[in-house]
């Protein structure tokens, strides 16, 4: 319970000091809000007035610190320069669609990495293996967009199988969920295969071909079991990454999840939108990296007890 809650403060700490990081590029980055909101041809009166009522013209440690108190207390994130609404109600419908899309890739995702990972274990240096290897760098090589693109190009221009854009049926998903499968499979794929390797080198892997155990038994009970330790968190860690990582691939989609809303709100330097998206996706990162400890604590012994301080 204490390491949970030391973990714990220092993600509280680590999700402030981003936020205060973000907020303060927001207010480097060149042009205003302001503007913006104004429109071309706008007189000072009418900037100095936006600035007012929007609290822009004050000191930045000020508006960090209303906004902080804002979000911890109040749990209000402003309102939207853009679209002159709260932004929680902007983003809340939209964190449903790219949850929908994360799972759904990171399920399908694992379901066909650890298998062909285990398999270029067991058939190290074969033709399979080479293969699939090539294959995988190759695809880690390319960028999502261009995966997304040539997917759009392929089955929804020239043969018209899926829709180009949208989300209302299944068939909208069908081409954003194999982009992002295919951008991901690749790390996966060599992280189960080098796991599997390093138990198949242990002594006990030896021992339990020495007790006249079936090859498959031992692949079963011994290699897939111990390879799923480091699998497992790597699950947990990778859900912020798939959210962050389907921001281009919602754009070019037309999808509207947090990744569309976040590219728009960039350029419109829509400020407060930006930092509430960043916000969320700090605390699911370190969510996710405790689940991953407290998850390999589970699994493996030796670091519960080390954790734990004892074999208690």
């Amino acid at each position: 319970m204490q390491y949970v809650v030391k973990k714990l403060l220092l993600g509280i700490v680590l999700v402030i000091c981003v936020s205060f990081l973000v907020f303060s590029m927001l207010y480097m980055m060149p042009g205003s809000p302001v503007t913006l909101m104004a429109g071309e041809g706008a007189s000072l009166e009418r900037l100095e007035e936006i600035e007012k009522e929007y609290g822009l013209d004050r000191p930045l440690l000020v508006q960090y610190a209303d906004w902080l108190y804002g979000v911890t207390v109040e749990q209000d994130f402003g309102i939207s320069f853009k679209y002159r609404l709260p932004v929680w109600d902007l983003v809340e419908e939209r964190i449903p669609v790219s949850l929908r899309l994360t799972v759904i890739t990171a399920l399908i995702q694992y379901a066909v990495a650890v298998p062909l990972g285990l398999l270029c274990a067991y058939k190290k240096d074969t033709i399979f293996d080479r293969a699939a290897m090539i294959t995988s760098m190759i695809m880690t090589s390319v960028p999502s967009f261009w995966i997304s693109v040539l997917l759009m190009i392929a089955f929804a221009v020239e043969r018209q199988w899926f829709p180009l854009s949208g989300f209302s049926t299944w068939k909208h998903y069908v081409l954003p969920i194999t982009a992002g499968v295919l951008s991901g499979l690749a790390t996966t794929m060599r992280l189960t295969k080098s796991e599997a390797l390093d138990v198949l080198r242990e002594k006990y892997i030896l021992t339990a071909y020495a007790k006249g155990l079936r090859e498959n038994a031992v692949r079963c009970k011994h290699v897939l079991r111990n390879s799923l330790i480091i699998i497992c968190v790597q699950v947990f860690q990778s859900l912020p990454w798939l959210i962050s990582g389907y921001i281009i691939i919602e754009k070019i989609f037309v999808i509207p999840g947090m990744g569309g809303l976040m590219i728009t709100s960039i350029i419109n330097q829509d400020f407060n939108v930006v930092q509430c998206l960043i916000f969320l996706i700090s605390i699911m990162t370190v969510i996710c990296n405790i689940l991953a400890d407290l998850m390999l604590g589970l699994l493996d012994p030796r670091i519960r007890i080390s954790i734990g301080g004892g074999d208690k």
